[in-house]
């Protein structure tokens, strides 16, 4: 009978046992993308469920494609539109989409992708990119991603992908 005692109490416990080594998720769902200046900097967060904001995701500072009518502005709107639209085309939710970047009409493109085996194409661009950056895009990746930790960089047949909803939370 002792065994049985000591059995049924050992169970107990490690059935609790989750309880006490899990750690809270900090990670929240995002419900949308917003762009905000302060100090005159424009930069895009996300919006969790409680409505509260993100850390920048993207900060927009460089005036290359103001001549053609694109300053940082504008280009923080246009993107964080194209956020908000991938967010409610994939049923409200940044699962299994990823950033990745390539080339589209000749230049240098960040793209949203929904798997590590898609390219960049003219109905995926996310944001073009300038001067040094377009010569090493890979690096904005990288840049990305290596602001917070747990975003991690997968290869695809050479090519870097960025998990979008681990970015994302990793920014809250």
């Amino acid at each position: 009978m002792k065994n049985f005692y000591r059995w049924a109490i050992a169970g107990l416990i490690a059935a609790q046992l989750p309880l006490f080594t899990a750690k809270p998720s900090v990670a929240q769902p995002a419900t949308g993308f917003e762009c905000r200046t302060t100090d005159g900097v424009h930069f895009t967060v996300a919006l969790g469920q409680n409505g509260r904001a993100s850390d920048p995701i993207v900060v927009w500072t460089s005036d290359a494609f103001s001549q053609a009518g694109y300053p940082p502005a504008r280009r923080c709107q246009e993107v964080t539109t194209r956020l908000n639209n991938l967010l409610e085309d994939n049923n409200n939710s940044l699962s299994g989409l990823y950033l990745t970047v390539g080339r589209v009409n000749s230049q240098s493109v960040v793209c949203t992708v929904n798997g590590t085996r898609s390219g960049c194409n003219t109905t995926n661009v996310l944001f073009t990119l300038s001067g040094p950056n377009s010569r090493n895009p890979e690096e904005v990746l990288y840049s990305l991603s290596s602001r917070t930790s747990g975003t991690s960089i997968q290869e695809s047949g050479g090519i870097p992908y960025v998990n979008l909803e681990q970015l994302v939370n990793q920014h809250f």
